[in-house]
């Protein structure tokens, strides 16, 4: 039942963003009240922590999926993949949108701490950093790379979200990750054969 109120927090929070969130509007949106809200998230800031941890989970199953099927799905595959899945609904690129939100909204506007705002990019960076280094990137240069692939993804959904312009969107993103997939088999080759 909590799961199941939460999951509908994260869909109203996902399509109406957190910046102007209150709990009342809220609340009648979803059916229920206020402080049923409350009694099972506890303070605003406690509910937009518990949904962004649970959008991020969403966003994890989903890739973990992928990867059950696929899973010699190389960092570029993944983010293609991912790309396509923005694009599949819009209900998906409002979750990833919501995260983005709490990322870059002042803590003045949400209540959040900076931990968990940083969460909503840092995690996406670590698991490409993590990707990399699986590929055979040195780790030193997997935090390079997968900061310009995060900063390379986020500022694709960023235009976007502003402008809906998926074809000119699609060509660049593929034109970055094959510079990227250049970059990184280059630096896997220096690798193997330094060691």
């Amino acid at each position: 039942m909590k799961r199941e109120l939460l999951d509908q927090v994260v869909g109203y929070l996902a399509e109406n963003g957190i910046g102007e969130m209150s709990l009342r509007p809220m609340a009648s949106a979803l059916g229920t009240s206020p402080n049923r809200l409350v009694h099972h998230f506890g303070t605003k800031q406690e509910m937009l922590g518990a949904a962004l941890a649970r959008a991020i989970q969403i966003q994890v199953d989903v890739r973990d999926g992928w990867l059950a099927r696929h899973s010699e799905m190389s960092q570029t595959d993944q983010l293609r993949t991912w790309w396509k899945w923005l694009n599949a609904l819009p209900a998906n690129l409002s979750l990833a949108r919501f995260g983005l939100e709490a990322a870059t909204l002042e803590a003045t506007r949400t209540g959040l701490p900076g931990d968990v705002r940083a969460e909503q990019i840092g995690l996406w960076r670590v698991n490409i950093e993590n990707q990399l280094v699986v590929e055979g990137v040195p780790r030193t240069v997997a935090v390079t790379e997968a900061t310009m692939l995060k900063a390379l993804f986020t500022g694709l959904m960023v235009d976007l979200i502003a402008t809906g312009d998926r074809a000119r969107l699609t060509r660049a993103l593929e034109v970055g990750l094959r510079h990227v997939d250049t970059r990184i088999a280059l630096q896997s080759a220096t690798a193997t054969a330094a060691g």
